[in-house]
């Protein structure tokens, strides 16, 4: 689909299992977005709790929704991504409230090489989630997946990597990160309601993403932290000469650079 940079077409791809609890209320944050130009699609993996009664409720509102048995929330979003048409893909949790905010976030959405994110807020922490993330913050947490707009062109080349349970959305963000045809772009903007309930247990879940982190992170980073070696050896080097000349105005001024 060719890119509407005034009205692009935003797919909402929601994964659900077994969450007759809270979904409905999801739903309806979806479907009174003010922005209108929304794909919604929701890939259930084969409820048994009167999920698909509350789905069938809203049917008419929704583009796209299916139940079948699938292997966990990543083979779902995976599935979503098959059947998306939009300009820009974006991942909400069955159990997360998307704020009203498409409207807003579509003005933003100018480069199609940019991932866009915004920030959540987490309800039982009661703080907001979690500003700009540069290379070396993103090494220690991930920035959340409902606060993240893709671009179409993300999904030309990566998909949700099964092998990791709960943090394959950390593994492309990384990997996304490394990737020189793209670029990280912070909107101030609140996304969403993002439930937070697991907090740092993901990460403990998710035993293979960290065996495998270390790695991901020297492969992906190593290129930055090189620049970041170098850029201070030089500032080290440029210091000590100007020193031995006696020019101390410039060093100082160097030095607060």
């Amino acid at each position: 689909m060719k890119f509407n940079q005034y009205k692009p077409l935003i797919s909402v791809i929601q994964p659900v299992f077994n969450a007759a609890h809270c979904l409905e209320r999801s739903i309806q944050s979806v479907v009174t977005q003010t922005y209108e130009n929304i794909q919604y699609i929701i890939i259930d993996g084969g409820s048994t709790d009167g999920t698909l009664d509350i789905i069938r409720k809203y049917e008419d509102k929704i583009d796209f929704w299916i139940s079948r048995p699938d292997e966990g929330v990543y083979d779902a979003m995976n599935k979503g991504v098959e059947i998306a048409n939009g300009d820009w893909l974006y991942f909400l949790g069955a159990d997360d409230v998307l704020v009203n905010i498409l409207h807003r976030v579509v003005p933003c959405l100018r480069k199609i090489n940019t991932v866009y994110y915004g920030d959540v807020y987490w309800p039982n922490q009661n703080r907001v989630y979690d500003g700009k993330f540069q290379w070396n913050k993103l090494m220690n947490k991930n920035i959340c997946h409902q606060a993240i707009f893709y671009p179409r062109e993300v999904f030309i080349y990566y998909r949700y990597d099964l092998a990791y349970f709960t943090c394959a959305d950390y593994a492309l963000n990384l990997r996304l990160w490394g990737d020189r045809r793209f670029k990280f772009e912070y909107i101030p903007l609140l996304i969403c309601i993002f439930q937070d309930r697991a907090g740092k247990s993901r990460l403990e879940m998710d035993k293979k993403f960290q065996k495998d982190k270390e790695y991901i992170v020297q492969l992906v980073f190593s290129n930055e932290m090189h620049r970041r070696n170098l850029r201070l050896f030089v500032q080290e080097v440029l210091v000590s000469v100007l020193n031995k000349l006696g020019i101390k105005d410039i060093v100082k001024r160097t030095l607060m650079q």
